[in-house]
């Protein structure tokens, strides 16, 4: 952009600006004196909205792409000429004081025909507010550098005409056997394009498809052949980029472009004949993470390897799969059923046996080699072993066979493989083999044996090579994979060992007196490696890191450096649990932390501090019970009194307590920890660090929810002014900035604006995280929350429940019971009560089974059911519920706690409904506290249970009260007070009630007929509080 340009440009927003203010400031002015038509409602709160966008992006303007420039100078335009519209139609509406009565009704007249208008230029401005928003991204954006784009690698040279080889393995020219699983492999691909083998590992799945696949390029040289390891995430896309790259695919070197789904598009479209193998698929957590994925698993749920498998639509795709688990094979296959490799038959084994001897093998004595063979119960991998061991040392068969049966043979028996098809005997010769081979690699190199022993004290997957901090560890690994005791997945650092080989090393280790050694020194390099600042970018080590955690956890350690290693590892790993969703395990986890630095650390220790807060924050995540509850304010508590101030501990126990304290409907406490929360990171870190603003937002939502709306709102504009110069990354300003104006509008009863904001903060957070993260649930939550509120209430019953399609394999329950209540809502908003009472039961379930019956939110959640009740005329069942919820609210908030008073209110009605009004009358008086305080409808319901009663002198003091209080909406009230007048004789006050009446109302001129029934109190405004337990956007 030249300069004459950005300055126009930039005069133009001034300008703008400046005359937007003074008319926003009219608007106001006008709206707070009662004198501005209710047209201007959604006005009063949009215009300040943009005025405040396009003021604090002007310097964003530059970064703007040249077509982006273009359409934000037409944005500031459009909103220039709508203002001066605006403008225009106040001066024609605004009735100025001491105007006549003529110039009123022409200016009423006006406001009528100038409606639609006004209405377009609401929606005008709403849509520039949100074109703004998105442009705002987008010059946020285009500070980052731009993404390398590489040059396309030379294509590998095993590439030819007649169609790319991938295979990474040259072929077996010693094969041996196997022709019934070649053979089936063929036969079933004439009716299938996906075909898995199955079968223990070590039982040469890989080597079979390595065969069958040099048989199909002889058979087929025109056929592609490609080769991906299924092992984890990071092979498998390394596996598809390498295809994609190889085949030219369009879009290979594209950085923005999905190499799984582009790979997986063009196999599923492409004629051109081919055969994938996808080798090693043994993790069923991998393919479908969301029905299978643990506490242990690795990767992220979000990536689910099923679907990038070709989905067989070309006839001349051939898919061959190979996995040691039996349901990923029946799941890959689909309906096929897949082949179960089995051990090789005796002459098999012999064959593969003696193929491994490059001596002559003449003179071996068959009896031997066979006798050898059974106990090795023909697996090939054992049979290798054992060949490469004999042949190495220059021992005989029979000393060899001898070992196997020596005094130590019987540690290797305590196993058994996951396969019922084999007896135990058989199973565990391996183990044999295993001994021997562990032995000699003692004597060659302790080095390696000193690895395999720390190796072992691991979960046995995927185990980094980070993590591997010991002297000569690259010639140890050589050794330990020359003996096939442990594999790599190359090109992933990242190693594995059998589980039988782990076990076996595991005993050895017991014997010499020594496993407590290497437990020890496991646990030391995993609790160096674990990040101590965990957040998303840290995200993907501690998954990598979790099942180790889960197994290194699980040991007895004495020593006190090797207790306070354990302790410092339970509480980050418990800090990731958290992140997961996984509460159980982090409490488990905190509570064993906390329990070690009790032990073994000073009263003023900040690690103890640090434990005590994370603890008393678990247990009140997991609270069930008032007392629950109560434990868990005491912990954080204790937290807040240990650490120093300005602290980490200090601010985040406050912040803890804050939210507690809003659960228990602690005004006073809950508003005084908030504030201390981010006054704390204040004094720590700066009026603009990132943590201070998050903090701040919490504040500020707690003011407004507490009913302080302004100073909730000043809040978070105060957050818009700082977040310019903050510490976080321009990604968390904007969605600091987002949140903040959504929290503006929404208690500004903006819903329209409110959904625009929600709905940019999803799109964003899900390209920060991820679809199915936490926050990303937060935000659709409350997108679908304010469709609601503007009366879309299909709309929102959909959202909502596409929510819940999605959260399906979430332990965050929170999310489920969100998504229950908006539906529920909605459906009581449409009269749909049959409808409510299933999500209302279903809201109730899920908060008796994770808080417990003694718990606010499920009282609260007893009483919407009873409300649904109510007005499905099943008065009974909901007198019982209100009874409970009285008798908890009495003790927990007190007699005139205004849910206490509404829930009191709701029994009289149940009592009116069913003819008691007697019992009525007294559950009204009881909710009455101050008569000159009631509600006015509450009053009218005690009047309509007297006249019932007949209680003529008591109704007349009621009633009138009501008619005093208020004369111009309760001609019901009116029609008790003429009623009770009357019954007592007194009719010339009877009739003078009757002509006020009638001046009030001149329509209401005949009395009532009939019982009257008493008007259920509205429901409470419930807006979500974001009390879903969750992480920060910040890293902590």
């Amino acid at each position: 952009m030249d300069p004459i340009t950005a300055y126009g440009l930039a005069s133009a927003i001034i300008t703008f600006v400046d005359f937007g203010t003074k008319v926003a400031m009219r608007v106001k002015e006008l709206s707070e004196a009662g004198d501005i038509p209710e047209l201007f409602r959604d006005i009063k709160t949009r215009l300040p909205l943009i005025i405040d966008i396009i003021k604090h992006t002007l310097s964003a303007t530059t970064n703007l792409s040249p077509e982006a420039q273009g359409a934000y100078a037409e944005v500031v335009r459009q909103s220039f000429k709508q203002v001066s519209q605006l403008d225009e139609i106040l001066k024609k509406v605004t009735v100025s004081k001491g105007e006549s009565l003529l110039s009123k009704t022409v200016k009423a007249g006006i406001s009528v025909v100038e409606e639609g208008r006004v209405k377009r230029i609401a929606l005008g401005l709403k849509d520039n507010v949100q074109l703004l928003t998105l442009l705002n991204v987008k010059a946020e954006e285009k500070e980052r550098p731009a993404a390398r784009r590489w040059p396309s690698e030379p294509l590998p040279s095993y590439s030819d005409a007649a169609g790319v080889f991938l295979l990474p393995f040259s072929r077996d020219e010693r094969f041996i056997g196997r022709d019934i699983p070649l053979q089936s492999i063929a036969s079933n691909f004439e009716s299938q394009a996906r075909v898995a083998v199955a079968g223990i590992g070590g039982v040469g799945k890989s080597q079979v498809v390595i065969e069958y696949a040099y048989r199909f390029r002889e058979r087929n040289p025109t056929a592609h052949i490609l080769w991906v390891y299924g092992g984890n995430i990071a092979r498998f896309y390394q596996g598809y980029k390498r295809i994609a790259q190889s085949l030219e695919i369009p879009g290979w070197d594209d950085p923005e472009e999905s190499i799984l789904e582009l790979v997986s598009s063009w196999l599923s479209s492409t004629t051109k004949s081919y055969l994938l193998i996808v080798d090693n698929a043994d993790n069923i957590e991998h393919w479908w993470p969301g029905k299978y994925k643990s506490g242990g698993s690795l990767d992220d749920p979000s990536k689910n390897l099923s679907k990038f498998l070709p989905d067989g639509s070309n006839s001349n795709s051939k898919v061959l799969i190979t996995t040691r688990d039996n349901r990923v094979a029946s799941r890959l296959a689909k309906v096929a059923k897949p082949i179960i490799l089995q051990p090789m038959s005796k002459e098999e084994a012999k064959s593969l046996f003696l193929s491994k001897f490059e001596a002559d093998v003449s003179e071996f004595d068959a009896p031997e080699v066979y006798c050898l063979l059974e106990e090795l119960d023909h697996l090939p991998l054992a049979v290798s072993q054992a060949a490469a061991f004999i042949q190495e040392n220059g021992i005989s068969i029979a000393e060899y066979n001898d070992a196997l049966h020596g005094e130590e043979a019987e540690e290797f028996l305590d196993e058994e493989l996951d396969d019922d098809r084999r007896d135990e005997d058989s199973v565990n010769s391996v183990f044999r083999t295993w001994k021997l081979s562990f032995s000699q690699i003692r004597q060659q190199k302790s080095r390696a044996a000193d690895l395999l022993s720390l190796l072992a004290m691991l979960d046995r997957q995927s185990i980094p090579r980070s993590l591997l901090k010991m002297p000569e560890v690259t010639t140890s690994l050589t050794v330990l994979q020359s003996f096939s005791l442990v594999t790599t997945r190359a090109g992933s650092q990242s190693y594995q060992l059998h589980r039988l080989v782990q076990r076996f090393v595991q005993h050895a280790l017991q014997r010499d007196h020594t496993r407590q050694e290497w437990q020890d020194a496991a646990l030391a390099c995993v609790s160096q490696d674990y990040p101590t600042v965990i957040g998303p970018a840290e995200w993907p080590n501690c998954d990598a890191l979790a099942p180790h955690v889960h197994v290194l956890t699980g040991y007895e350690y004495t020593t006190v450096e090797a207790r306070l290693d354990l302790a410092h590892l339970l509480c980050w790993a418990a800090d990731f649990d958290v992140d997961r969703g996984m509460y159980l395990q982090a409490l488990k986890r905190a509570e064993g932390s906390l329990r070690i630095f009790q032990q073994l650390v000073p009263e003023d220790d900040e690690r103890l501090a640090s434990a005590t807060w994370l603890y008393g924050r678990l247990c009140y995540y997991q609270a069930q019970s008032a007392a629950d509850l109560d434990a868990a304010a005491e912990t954080l508590r204790r937290s807040l009194s240990i650490s120093k101030y300005p602290s980490w501990n200090f601010a985040e126990s406050a912040f803890e307590l804050a939210h507690l304290y809003y659960d228990l409907c602690n005004e006073e406490a809950c508003l005084e920890m908030g504030k201390a929360s981010f006054e704390c990171w204040e004094n720590l870190e700066g009026l603009n660090s990132s943590r201070t603003l998050d903090n701040m937002h919490d504040y500020a939502l707690e003011l407004a929810m507490f009913g302080h709306e302004d100073e909730g709102i000043a809040k978070w504009r105060e957050i818009i002014e700082r977040c310019p110069a903050s510490d976080a990354s321009e990604n968390t300003k904007i969605v600091f900035t987002y949140r903040s104006r959504a929290g503006i509008v929404e208690f500004q009863g903006d819903a329209a604006i409110a959904e625009v904001l929600y709905a940019n903060l999803i799109a964003l957070c899900q390209k920060l995280y991820a679809p199915e993260h936490v926050h990303v649930f937060d935000y659709r939550l409350s997108h679908a929350e304010q469709i609601m509120r503007q009366g879309r209430l299909d709309e929102a019953t959909r959202l909502s429940e596409a929510i819940l399609a999605s959260c399906e394999n979430t332990s965050e329950w929170r999310i489920r019971t969100s998504s229950f209540q908006t539906i529920a809502e909605c459906y009581r908003l449409s009269a749909s009560y049959d409808k409510e009472q299933t999500y209302r039961q279903k809201t109730l379930e899920l908060h008796e089974k994770n808080l417990g019956r003694d718990h606010k939110e499920t009282f609260d959640a007893e009483e919407a059911l009873a409300d649904c009740y109510l007005n499905r005329d099943r008065s009974f069942e909901a007198m019982e519920l209100y009874r409970r919820v009285i008798a908890w609210r009495k003790i927990k908030l007190g007699d005139n706690h205004v849910d206490t008073i509404r829930a009191m209110e709701c029994l009289g009605i149940c009592y009116a409904y069913q003819g008691y009004d007697g019992k009525a009358e007294e559950a009204y008086l009881e909710a009455l506290g101050q008569p000159s305080e009631a509600d006015i409808r509450l009053l009218a319901n005690l009047c309509f249970s007297l006249e019932a009663q007949a209680k003529w002198e008591t109704l007349e003091t009621w009633s009138r009260q009501v008619c005093e209080r208020d004369d111009t909406a309760q001609s019901t009230v009116h029609w008790s007070l003429i009623r009770s007048l009357e019954q007592q004789g007194q009719m010339q006050q009877a009739l003078e009630v009757r002509a006020r009446l009638l001046v009030l109302d001149p329509s209401d001129v005949k009395a009532p007929q009939g019982r009257r029934l008493a008007v259920i109190p509205p429901v409470r405004d419930q807006r979500r509080f974001g009390r879903m337990i969750h992480p920060r956007t910040w890293s902590a």
